[in-house]
């Protein structure tokens, strides 16, 4: 028999629901029971048995247990259990029958709803505690579901290493979402369903887009206050953590930082750090390292110093290999000279033997043209008008083929005459007289065409002569590309019409002058001999006069050698103030006034001084994990690297993994008891 309690929680419910003649019974029940109880209570009635109340049957284990099943249920299903239950008795029980099973859909649907109803109101006034437990890990477990489903929106913010904005925003719109549907699921018919969708939507969003701010704050002032304590007992933990935050700033993956220095390693700089493949973020790492007490900082310091000193040999090794000029351009002239000569001597001597007569009548007309008639004074004086220089010369090779009545015809002869008229034409180039030297090569021309015809070797001996000597032009040329003067666009033109041969000439002349510049610069590790070479211009030509599939390798290598120029500089250079500050603040602490106070009975002051040092202490990275992230920074074995990087970016993903699943379970259930508050 039920209590007047329960009717009246019964009446409640049917008035909610809008059921008027449910409703009507119950209060006429309600009324009956009263009347009779004040009956009994009257003392003319006669005496009756107390009325015992029913024994709560949900009142043991069995019913806590249902309990908090329900209350996780409710915000599982945001706030649609009862619903969902009610529903599911009045389809699955019979369709047929009297009592409880009897009626249509519609009234055992409505009848189990009141029930449901009935019995989360009586967990919630008797088991409290073990509703709202299974509401909170309901709530806890829903989050984690939407996490891990991929549902939710801050969860896949916080994976994709979004900001704080882009984590607040979608935050704000999961906890729009989420409160919108606990609000509907917790109403009671359709306004007031939308009515509690909306309210609960608007708190969630304003919940949701503070969450992330707070949960920030509230994690950086926990780890600000406990890091200094715990960071010395745990140096590896800090380490990596450390690590992690730089590798996060650096952008990059651990593969894509080990292929840098694999690449490194193989175009011959295996010197390159985990810090210069890290790029600014990993030199600015190196900064505390280098600048603060601990024990890594004299070693990274002498690293980084050895380091810079053997930039000017790598740079020169890199130019060498880069151009195939592994000899100066001097070296490179005398070789080439001594092989024309050896092969001009064998293949003239060859065409010496095979020749014929000589005509050198043709030479005497050209050198006549000139000297006509001054080469009849000699017969017919008709002044006493002597020579110029240029006439002289001419006479003087004139007289080499010829004394006016007989003629040479022996090619041997006429060969010794085109040698010394070879010097004469050099002689006269060295001392400036560009005029005599023209007139001069026009009869160079004519001897020898007079050689070659009379012996056909000596046409090829001739072309492979002048093929060897522009060859060996080839290397002054490339020292005169190398000026500033000269522009880019016009030697790299000049470049691409040559042989193959002159080309490698060229190259040698044009690396040489660059090599002897760096290797002339002042020695020290604030010198960085490979900026020079990032020039506009420098960048062009190297592209192009490089060796064959050398051009890129040579980019790489310079590229490098800057970039460790860099993260030197950025460790080791500018203001000294720094490293003095850090001297001294590692001598201040060791502070002997402490030990005064202490044996002078000053117990106050000596704790005060003491308190002083621990906080000085306490402030940033313990000297052990300082000095263990700057060894890791100068790792330069690239498989070590990516281990220990993959290992970092391992707990990072796990730590994402959490904080996105907290978050997100603090969010669905925040809103789930806003939502059900609200109403």
């Amino acid at each position: 028999m039920a209590t007047l309690e329960q009717l009246s929680n019964a009446l409640v419910n049917a008035d909610r629901a809008g059921d008027v003649e449910a409703a009507r019974a119950l209060a006429a029940e309600i009324s009956r029971m009263r009347a009779a109880s004040q009956r009994s209570a009257s003392p003319a009635a006669p005496a009756q048995r107390p009325t015992v109340e029913p024994v709560d049957s949900r009142d043991n284990w069995m019913g806590s247990i249902d309990t908090f099943m329900r209350g996780a249920a409710d915000t599982m299903s945001f706030g649609l259990a009862d619903e969902i239950a009610a529903g599911g008795d009045a389809l699955f029980n019979p369709l047929f029958g009297t009592g409880q099973d009897g009626g249509s859909l519609a009234e055992r649907y409505d009848r189990n709803l009141k029930e449901q109803r009935t019995t989360d109101e009586l967990d919630a006034k008797k088991r409290m505690a073990e509703r709202l437990t299974g509401q909170i890990l309901g709530a806890g477990g829903g989050g984690v579901g939407l996490a891990r489903s991929g549902l939710s929106a801050t969860t896949n913010a916080i994976k994709a290493g979004k900001g704080l904005g882009g984590v607040t925003k979608a935050s704000a719109m999961e906890g729009a979402a989420l409160g919108g549907a606990q609000g509907f699921g917790s109403g009671e018919g359709v306004e007031d369903r939308l009515y509690n969708a909306g309210l609960g939507g608007f708190a969630g969003a304003g919940i949701g887009g503070a969450l992330p701010s707070v949960a920030t704050a509230v994690a950086g002032a926990a780890k600000g206050m406990t890091a200094p304590l715990i960071a010395p007992f745990r140096p590896a933990a800090y380490t990596d953590k450390a690590l992690r935050t730089y590798l996060q700033r650096s952008g990059k993956t651990p593969e894509q930082i080990a292929d840098i220095m694999r690449s490194a390693a193989d175009d011959g700089q295996p010197m390159y750090t985990l810090a210069d493949a890290m790029g600014n973020a990993g030199q600015r790492a190196l900064v505390p390292v280098t600048r603060t007490p601990n024990d890594a900082r004299q070693e990274v310091t002498d690293f980084l110093i050895r380091r810079q000193m053997g930039q000017p040999q790598r740079l020169a090794n890199a130019l060498a290999e880069g151009f195939d000029a592994p000899q100066t351009s001097d070296r490179v002239t005398r070789g080439l000279t001594q092989a024309r000569d050896v092969e001009a001597d064998a293949l003239y001597t060859a065409a010496r033997r095979e020749a014929g007569a000589v005509n050198v009548t043709p030479i005497l007309e050209r050198i006549d043209e000139t000297l006509s008639p001054g080469a009849n004074q000699v017969v017919s004086p008709r002044d006493n008008i002597g020579y110029d220089t240029i006439e002289g010369s001419l006479a003087r090779v004139r007289r080499m083929m010829s004394d006016g009545n007989s003629q040479v015809t022996d090619f041997n002869t006429l060969f010794r005459a085109k040698l010394d008229l070879d010097d004469m034409i050099a002689r006269a180039e060295a001392q400036g007289a560009g005029n005599r030297a023209h007139y001069l090569t026009q009869v160079k021309r004519e001897v020898d065409r007079a050689l070659e015809d009379a012996s056909p070797a000596f046409r090829n001996a001739n072309d492979t002569f002048a093929s060897r000597s522009r060859v060996i032009d080839s290397v002054a040329e490339g020292q005169a590309a190398k000026s500033g003067r000269v522009r880019s666009e016009d030697s790299i033109e000049q470049f691409n019409a040559m042989t193959p041969d002159q080309r490698q000439a060229f190259r040698s002349g044009y690396v040489d002058p660059i090599i002897a510049d760096i290797e002339s610069l002042p020695m020290g590790p604030a010198t960085n001999r490979a900026r020079g070479l990032t020039t506009p211009k420098y960048e062009q030509e190297f592209q192009a006069f490089a060796a064959p599939g050398r051009a890129e390798q040579l980019g790489n290598r310079i590229g490098r050698e800057n970039r460790m120029f860099e993260t030197s500089n950025a460790a080791l250079g500018n203001s000294r103030t720094a490293d003095n500050l850090g001297d001294i603040d590692d001598m201040a602490n060791f502070d002997p006034a402490v030990l005064t106070n202490l044996l002078t009975g000053n117990w106050k002051q000596a704790a005060l001084t003491g308190a002083r040092q621990a906080f000085n202490a306490g402030k940033g990275l313990p000297p052990r994990v300082v000095e263990r992230v700057g060894r890791l920074l100068v790792e330069t074995d690239p498989n070590q690297a990516l281990a220990t990087l993959n290992r970092v970016r391992g707990q990072q993903m796990s730590r994402d993994q959490l904080r996105a699943l907290i978050v997100s379970s603090i969010l669905q259930g925040t809103n789930a008891g806003i939502a059900r508050i609200s109403p």
